[in-house]
């Protein structure tokens, strides 16, 4: 895959995926198909036209997404409380399942959110390294709950999956990005810039 179609596909596939799917299941042991949201392909836009600020391209879109989704997760929670109440299930054995296989990744979401904003505003490796181990924890809850989802709740399955291939994308990210390194580690983005992004002076004509 070339560098210009991976900056087309990944920005189309997680802008349409910005909400962690997990949460969409975790609200309904029965949910419906997924709800894609394209807005993300603006927010995108947004995120790579700063991408010379430390904060900026996919970094910035992460962010977008943390943020965004945490506010619709909490609206779409609150809106589907009874999903939680045992008397939504027939067997009790079901009721924990289902607990285990969602109350965790809510949980660990959460925690994301809260490192992921001190990390925003310290910009330390220590902080990093703390940021990466919330999301590796999150990748084997997952891994955890699509396990569960396929032998109890197969229509859940689907949403996991995906959530799990997002949040695998972006550990990767976290780990191999020059920007990550430069920001959060070495601390020398405003010099590294100027080689990973480069100005492209205009010639007058």
């Amino acid at each position: 895959m070339t560098k210009r179609l991976s900056t087309i596909i990944l920005p189309l596939v997680l802008g349409m995926t910005m909400m962690p799917l997990s949460l969409i299941a975790a609200t309904n042991s029965n949910p419906n198909n997924p709800t894609f949201a394209p807005g993300g392909l603006i927010a995108w836009y947004f995120c790579n036209n700063r991408k010379r600020n430390p904060i900026g391209g996919w970094l910035l879109f992460f962010y977008w997404q943390l943020y965004t989704s945490s506010v619709l997760s909490f609206i779409l929670i609150l809106g589907n409380i009874q999903s939680y109440v045992p008397e939504n299930f027939d067997d009790t054995k079901l009721y924990v399942l289902f607990l285990i296989s969602t109350l965790p990744g809510l949980l660990l979401y959460a925690l994301k959110f809260a490192v992921g904003t001190f990390l925003y505003s310290a910009r330390t490796p220590e902080m990093l390294t703390l940021m990466r181990r919330v999301m590796i924890t999150e990748m084997i809850v997952d891994i955890v709950g699509a396990w569960i989802d396929a032998g109890f709740f197969p229509d859940n399955l689907p949403l996991t999956i995906l959530t799990l291939i997002q949040n695998s994308i972006w550990l990767t990210y976290f780990y191999k990005s020059s920007r990550v390194k430069h920001v959060f580690q070495a601390q020398d983005w405003e010099v590294a810039v100027q080689t990973i992004h480069p100005l492209t002076l205009k010639t007058a004509t």
